[in-house]
């Protein structure tokens, strides 16, 4: 009886290591990037308000250290042009990994031009509207809205070598040939970490491996704060 009762235990143990607790998160990463593309007569300190976290503040230089143009430019920054920007990836409710931003409205403002605007595809509208309780149709000036932001830390299942991804929303004129080129990547890596993913569609977030400050790509080190049997990394909230 005994070992009957032993076998039952060790079985349902396995049942909930391995199967109930799949794809949930327990903490995330210290840094993940954030590929803003910079719309016209948009200036950086507009964004560093709009990108604020515990990394990046108003009087933060942290970006130019990881956009090198930034430096060389004294500062400016270009129009149809991607930065990347550093910012806190954590596990949000044991659900997703994300960071959650704080932007304040302006008199007609929508979830729309917050979303695809000001975060320029960096979130989205489901996402605003899951995440805050105010009328789409009339959100009050001054009011503080959630913005969410999906991140990923990771999968070790794929590869070991990257711990430090890059939430990318596509565009139009994007495609996974692109991309690869421009991150120097191969085409397979990228993929694999974005299953089933069609980079030419123009829109949706895709993750891949980015680079530090220092302009090195970082491994993924093991970590103790994911669910046993959830791959590392690509949780997506919804």
């Amino acid at each position: 009886m005994k070992l009957k009762n032993g076998l039952l235990l060790f079985f349902l143990f396995v049942e909930c290591v391995f199967f109930k607790v799949d794809s949930k998160c327990v903490k995330g990463c210290d840094i993940a990037l954030a590929s803003y593309y910079v719309m016209p007569l948009v200036e950086l300190p507009t964004i560093k308000n709009y990108m604020q976290s515990k990394i990046v503040t108003n009087s933060s230089d942290v970006l130019n250290r990881y956009n090198k143009v930034l430096v060389t430019n004294h500062g400016n920054i270009f129009s149809y042009f991607r930065i990347n920007i550093p910012f806190p990836c954590e596990c949000i409710g044991g659900e997703f990994l994300g960071h959650v931003f704080e932007y304040t409205t302006k008199k007609g403002d929508t979830y729309d031009l917050i979303a695809n605007d000001y975060y320029v595809s960096l979130t989205s509208v489901e996402l605003l509207k899951k995440f805050n309780s105010y009328d789409p149709n009339h959100i009050p000036a001054k009011a503080k809205v959630n913005v969410t932001v999906n991140c990923s830390c990771g999968n070790s299942q794929i590869s070991k070598d990257y711990g430090l991804f890059v939430t990318y929303p596509l565009r139009s004129t994007d495609s996974l040939e692109k991309i690869a080129n421009e991150a120097k990547l191969d085409e397979g890596l990228i993929q694999n970490f974005n299953p089933d993913v069609n980079f030419s569609r123009g829109s949706g977030i895709v993750f891949f491996p980015g680079r530090d400050k220092n302009g090195q790509y970082v491994p993924l080190y093991p970590r103790t704060g994911f669910a046993k049997g959830a791959a590392v990394g690509i949780l997506i909230a919804g």
